[in-house]
């Protein structure tokens, strides 16, 4: 077939083109290989010329230790004493390294020496010696003749001191260098390898060869000057034979002589096995690259270029039958042969192509959508849950689900607008995914939460985990021109303690856990426990049960009076409402409140509070006339929200006929956080209409000082915590700078939580107006009230 030529020629330069790049990895490890043998023979050559250079210095090391211990021995004293050439005598004897041991006066006059002199010795010319002298450093000398000695040697000294910490001598060893030699040709190791040690002048020190033919060979090798640093280095030697040539300085520093250690191999022996191994390598890679091709080949034909031929004769088929009753000229070129296997079979190709190029990124846009979050790019719900059930499944290590919730990010959201809200989850994401290490993982699971699943070994290292990961939230993000440091909590699962092995389960117990996370409280990691899903059916029955208990008549309202420091009269009562459950019996606001806050029945609650107090001030004063002409309300950031809040607090003081000076209404610092400038223009509003403005909790929150010059207030309330600290010297600087602040700024200030006699006495020595604690009653039903302030008309009361 004429057609099978070009497509065999076509498939077998495809073939050739893609054993291409393969062929080229393969020389280059080859070459890799190559390269990184012979640095390896580089290497074992510099090491051991290192290896001489070390143990050379090892040598001196253990010289100087015996030249110190020596200088300290008394009968070094006194040099001109014989009993000290005896004595250094026995030591030369038992050190067979040193030649000779002598103690030069520091005047360079030898008397003391381990080796009879045969004339008067001075060395004070000696330049080791005047910096021993002189400095009274150890000091070594540059390569010399020993005059005690006559032998090439290397001179070591350090000072010798009298009673009085004076130098009068140096002890001074002689080593020959003829060991040197020794410790060559013992250590060195090639056959056919040489080695040397040489001074700064070139002379041999020493050589395997021995000193009297060392320096021939030398030259021999060496035919040029070595290069500055140490290393290896290739040369040719004067005989034209290419050595590797290593050389490494024996001292460093300036404290004596100068030498070099110089290895030499000829580079043929040297390189032997590398240059085998590549041959070796080079044949293999050509039989594997001839072998490889004709395998590829044969399955080629077989399996593609013989189908393809089928393709295209059903291919012809087709298109004969498609043409069959068109026209002439259109039937020709569609059954040409060159347009059928050439054109038709490019455009079955590209469609093919373009097909599963479609299909591919559909699956990638389906898979996109089903496991990722659009907003952050995050694993889903979805993939959460599946990589959850996976762990669960599979029997992984232990594993703690942290669920992460931004707190007050509505807030920001309706402040700024979801674009910026959409801005600040994204940053968070590329801080959560920047944190997250092996066999962790990151999602987001909605909104504002983010969920992390961390390896689990120890609870400690866990917390110190997550406490990171709230840092990184906590750092302050800027989105333009906003600035906003987010604040997070935490709810965790631990997947060994729950007996459940359900997904949704564990991040149903991980929201319960983040539920019990306090609000307003920074870095808080709670854990989660059994008892919480029992709580969580419970609080969802209180929650239905709260839901009517307006209508039913079961909220009551109870008052704590508030007394005059000055006066000692009882003129404000707060008041506090209580839940009278028909079968719970009373409940604490703590147990409901924060339930009403979440779930927006404060908004309810909170107007049947203010209305009943207004109510009740004013049956007061209509049927049993007392000293009580003020009632106190607490408004919660919710109820700031509601719009309708003014108007019936205004309709309520005007049904009842109370003044708006007698309704004072006691706001948190979160109220001023969480609404922002919405809530000061509402308190504003009350501050118009005659209301009295009192800051509740003042000093636990962190935004009061920044809002005390933008609104009106009339008192602050001290929270029970600091009164509670009262005797403590940090606390007692705390609370009378707070009324001293208060006064300054011409306002009232009332002390919550007073229970002793001795906190009452520290505030009415620091001129606090108003007290309110269990120290002066209990929160009373209103009936009990008009009795209360009648049997307390005779002012403070002295004992609890």
């Amino acid at each position: 077939m004429p057609v099978i030529r070009p497509m065999v020629s076509r498939f077998v330069i495809i073939l050739t083109i893609a054993l291409i790049p393969a062929l080229t990895v393969m020389i280059f490890n080859i070459w890799h290989d190559f390269s990184a043998e012979k640095q390896k023979i580089r290497d074992k050559a510099f090491q051991f010329a290192e290896k001489v250079v070390i143990q050379q210095q090892d040598k001196i090391d253990y010289t100087k230790t015996i030249l110190l211990r020596l200088a300290q021995d008394p009968a070094l004293s006194q040099p001109d004493d014989p009993s000290c050439s005896a004595f250094i005598s026995r030591i030369q004897r038992m050190n067979p390294l040193f030649t000779n041991i002598g103690v030069p006066l520091a005047n360079g006059d030898l008397l003391c020496n381990a080796l009879p002199l045969q004339q008067a010795v001075n060395v004070s010319d000696r330049q080791y010696f005047r910096n021993t002298i002189d400095n009274g450093l150890f000091s070594m000398s540059p390569f010399q003749h020993d005059r005690a000695t006559n032998l090439a040697s290397m001179n070591f000294s350090v000072p010798v001191y009298d009673e009085h910490n004076k130098i009068i001598a140096a002890a001074v060893v002689v080593i020959s260098l003829e060991w040197w030699s020794k410790q060559l040709t013992d250590d060195f190791f090639p056959q056919d390898g040489t080695a040397f040690i040489i001074d700064s002048n070139g002379q041999v020190i020493a050589s395997h060869y021995g000193v009297e033919t060392a320096k021939a060979n030398l030259a021999l090798i060496v035919a040029d000057l070595l290069p500055q640093k140490e290393g290896v280095y290739e040369m040719i030697s004067a005989d034209n034979v290419p050595h590797l040539v290593a050389y490494k300085p024996m001292f460093s520093g300036g404290s004596g002589g100068d030498a070099l250690v110089i290895i030499a191999l000829p580079l043929e022996s040297a390189y032997a096995n590398a240059y085998a191994r590549l041959q070796q390598n080079i044949l293999t890679l050509l039989f594997s690259f001839v072998t490889l091709s004709s395998i590829l080949f044969w399955g080629l034909r077989v399996k593609i270029i013989t189908p393809i031929y089928h393709l295209l004769d059903t291919a012809k088929s087709l298109i004969a039958e498609h043409f069959k009753y068109a026209e002439t000229a259109q039937k020709d070129k569609a059954l040409d042969k060159k347009s059928l296997y050439n054109d038709e079979l490019s455009v079955l190709s590209d469609h093919f192509n373009l097909v599963i190029a479609e299909q591919q990124k559909q699956r990638q846009e389906l898979k996109s959508l089903v496991n990722l979050d659009h907003l952050t790019q995050l694993p889903n719900r979805f993939a959460l849950l599946n990589s959850i059930e996976n762990r669960l499944s599979q029997q992984y290590e232990p594993f703690a689900l942290v669920l992460i919730d931004i707190d007050n990010f509505g807030v920001l959201n309706d402040r700024f607008g979801h674009d910026i809200g959409d801005a600040l989850l994204v940053e968070i994401a590329k801080r959560l995914t920047i944190l997250c290490r092996d066999y962790e993982d990151v999602a987001r699971w909605c909104g504002d939460e983010f969920v992390f699943i961390l390896p689990y070994n120890k609870r400690d290292l866990l917390e110190n985990r997550i406490r990171c990961i709230l840092e990184s939230i906590a750092t302050s993000i800027q989105i333009g021109a906003i600035s906003h440091a987010c604040q997070a909590r935490c709810g965790v699962v631990l997947s060994q303690e729950c007996k459940i092995k359900d997904a949704s389960k564990l991040m149903h117990f991980a929201d319960l856990a983040v539920d019990k996370v306090g609000d307003n409280k920074a870095f808080q990691i709670n854990f989660f426990k059994p008892e919480m899903e029992t709580a969580g059916h419970e609080q969802f029955e209180l929650e239905a049960e709260l839901r009517h208990a307006i209508s039913r008549n079961e909220l009551r309202l109870h008052y704590q009076p508030i007394i005059n420091l000055k006066t000692g009269k009882y003129g404000i009562a707060e008041a506090l409402v209580r839940w009278q459950h028909p079968t719970r019996g009373l409940v604490q606001p703590l147990q409901f409140i924060e339930l009403a806050e979440k779930t927006g029945l404060i908004i309810d609650i909170g107007r049947w509070v203010v209305c009943e107090a207004i109510r009740q001030l004013a049956e007061w004063r209509a049927d049993e006339p007392i000293d009580i002409d003020n009632v106190a309300v607490n408004l919660s950031p919710i109820q700031l929200q509601d719009s309708s809040l003014i108007q019936i607090i205004s309709d309520a003081l005007i049904k009842h006929d109370v003044k708006a000076q007698q309704l004072t209404l006691e706001i948190t610092e979160s109220v001023l956080l969480d609404g922002g400038d919405e809530a000061i223009a509402k308190i504003s509003q009350f501050r118009a209409m005659g209301i009295k403005i009192a800051l509740d909790d003042f000093g636990t929150g962190y935004s009061s000082l920044s809002y005390l010059s933008r609104i009106q207030l009339d008192k602050i309330k001290i929270d029970r915590s600091f009164v509670n600290e009262i005797g403590n010297a940090r606390d007692d600087i705390l609370i009378e700078t707070i009324i001293t602040m208060s006064h300054n700024m011409k306002l009232a200030v009332v002390a919550e939580g007073i229970e002793v006699l001795s906190q009452l006495e520290f505030l009415q020595q620091h001129d606090c107006e108003y007290g309110q604690g269990y120290y002066f009653s209990k929160p009373l039903e209103a009936s009990d009230i008009p009795s209360f302030i009648n049997n307390n008309r005779d002012g403070l009361p002295t004992n609890t």
